[in-house]
């Protein structure tokens, strides 16, 4: 019986080299996703700019319980609580600024086809504040 090892070795064992690195993909928007990004911005812009308007005018106006109530206004008012309309302004101003920041985003993304994922939750956030906006109203 044998029970004698090898003597060790004084050479290190050999390290495989390190991956080389993942080639770099250019991650360029096609030209269908860029045209429904300006498609798009043109819509949130113009959707933007009606929820300001809007909010332009809300802000402008009296409500009606303060011009003589809903059912005999004197004046042009609108029919909503003096708590729901401030609420309003704030969530319709932040959705229409968002609006047009998202459109500008969509721009960007349409001509540099970089950042459509912060354009895109610009887009719904200004989407979801318009809608609370009007519902609250």
């Amino acid at each position: 019986m044998n029970d004698q090892t090898p003597p060790p070795t004084s050479e290190p064992a050999a390290t495989p080299p390190p991956a080389p690195p993942p080639p770099v993909v250019d991650e360029k928007a096609s030209g269908g996703m860029r045209a429904l990004a300006v498609l798009f911005a043109i819509v949130l812009g113009f959707a933007a700019a009606i929820v300001i308007a809007v909010m332009v005018d809300l802000g402008s106006s009296p409500i009606c319980e303060d011009v003589g109530g809903a059912l005999t206004p004197t004046e042009d008012c609108y029919d909503i609580s003096s708590t729901a309309k401030p609420i309003s302004l704030v969530l319709g101003w932040g959705g229409g600024v968002l609006g047009v920041i998202g459109a500008i985003m969509l721009l960007r993304f349409a001509i540099t086809s970089r950042g459509g994922r912060l354009a895109v939750q610009l887009a719904v956030a200004a989407i979801v504040l318009s809608a609370l906006s009007i519902v609250i109203g």
